[in-house]
């Protein structure tokens, strides 16, 4: 069972999803706490959903290392796309 998502918790998880993961540096220095989508976009807009979305399972965890820079590699786990089509917004015809 998910958590039923808010509008903006959906564009936000559907967002994330589409980008396919995230990277945040774990490693102290400038770069700690940085975070950034697949393609290299800042995804620092999304935080509070990724918080939240941690919390709740929603992503698969896996450590990267980059130029003896640790990241955590976050990708929406079963249970997220679970929630993106228990959440899904109904289509209501004109």
């Amino acid at each position: 069972m998910s958590n039923k998502l808010t509008k903006t918790q959906y564009e936000n998880l559907s967002f994330l999803a589409n980008k396919h993961h995230i990277e945040v540096c774990t490693s102290m220095g400038r770069a700690f706490g940085q975070i950034l989508f697949a393609d290299g976009e800042d995804a620092k807009r999304v935080l509070a959903s990724i918080n939240t979305f941690f919390c709740w399972g929603y992503f698969d965890h896996e450590e990267r290392n980059y130029h003896g820079m640790r990241y955590s590699r976050l990708t929406i786990s079963k249970r997220g796309k679970q929630a993106l089509v228990e959440s899904q917004p109904e289509v209501t015809s004109v």
